[in-house]
């Protein structure tokens, strides 16, 4: 999830902050130099391993098809955060992505999930000093009615067939990518959501949870 600095994050479970950007009515010293970030580290990808050059050639034939067979529908959705002034573009989402026969053999749960990717394009808002990225976006309406956390396990595979995925746009910038979700087979409907936690700014103004949903189909 993308740390904010110095709003502190309402949640049991951490603290976050994020300092606002010389607001008019925020009430803090805006000669103070901006406190600076440190992006979360992404979780290591490790490629799928072959035992010759012929498993290789398979893998990566095998991941071609499956994007040769894939066709991206077209979404052109936009979701807006007012409060923290991040804005999430929905461009298409793609399913009957097939992972490789490596990726299968690896990470064994995929023979029970499909792959789903949703391509975006996100730029970070002005008001706080953080950033947006993949850890903010879910798939909800699942199957087994939890959400969906994206994915980075097919990060390497995926970017090979064409479908680079979604890196964090800073403070003030855009970035343009897919996110990689895996939900258990049989999901129809498809419903992406931007999650915003809870949030108490340095000048006492709350800002509470939220959730924005866009149904893909």
């Amino acid at each position: 999830m993308a740390h904010r600095l110095p709003i502190v994050l309402v949640s049991a479970a951490a603290a976050v902050t994020l300092a606002a950007c010389g607001s008019s009515g925020g009430g803090g010293d805006q000669s103070t130099p901006p406190a600076s970030h440190t992006p979360a580290a992404s979780t290591p990808v490790v490629a799928p391993a072959t035992t010759s050059a012929a498993a290789t050639t398979s893998a990566a034939a095998s991941s071609s098809g499956a994007a040769a067979a894939a066709r991206p529908v077209a979404v052109n959705k936009t979701i807006t955060d007012p409060a923290l002034g991040n804005k999430t573009v929905i461009l298409k989402y793609l399913t009957g992505y097939q992972p490789s026969a490596a990726a299968k053999a690896k990470f064994s749960a995929l023979e029970d999930e499909d792959v789903v990717l949703v391509d975006v394009t996100v730029t970070a808002g002005t008001k706080y000093y953080g950033s947006v990225g993949s850890d903010d976006f879910r798939l909800t309406k699942t199957k087994n009615g939890i959400d969906e956390s994206p994915t980075t396990i097919l990060d390497d595979e995926v970017k090979a067939a064409g479908y680079p995925p979604l890196q964090d746009a800073e403070t003030g910038k855009t970035s343009t990518g897919w996110v990689i979700f895996t939900p258990k087979k049989g999901l129809t409907k498809l419903v992406f959501r931007y999650e915003r936690l809870a949030y108490q700014g340095s000048d006492g103004k709350a800002i509470p949870a939220k959730n924005f949903d866009v149904p893909l189909n």
